[in-house]
């Protein structure tokens, strides 16, 4: 399994959006950033912000929130089991969270 599919595999159940809002977050494209520590950790607390182009009138009150559980994801999905010897690839990452989750 590659190193994408093993972070997708760990956030799809995680990220939790609610089916009655699905539809309207449906759209949203959300862009979380964070640091690991070499023991797989989180270092620091994860930081997100929406694609502005991903924002309709429709969405935009949900925004906040799949950026919260977008974080939320991560944080849960901690600490990563990933291969030391390849640190300096997965040390500081950034997602892309989107219906595809």
């Amino acid at each position: 399994m590659s190193f994408e599919m093993a972070l997708l595999a760990a956030f799809a159940t995680l990220i939790g959006i609610p089916a009655a809002i699905h539809a309207l977050t449906e759209l949203l494209v959300s862009l979380v950033r964070w640091q690991l520590n070499p023991d797989g950790t989180l270092k620091g607390r994860p930081t997100c912000r929406t694609t502005p182009s991903s924002i309709t009138e429709s969405n935009r009150p949900q925004s906040s929130l799949h950026c919260e559980r977008a974080i939320r994801a991560v944080q849960l999905a901690a600490p990563f089991k990933l291969p030391e010897q390849f640190y300096s690839r997965w040390d500081d990452l950034e997602w892309q969270f989107d219906r595809r989750l």
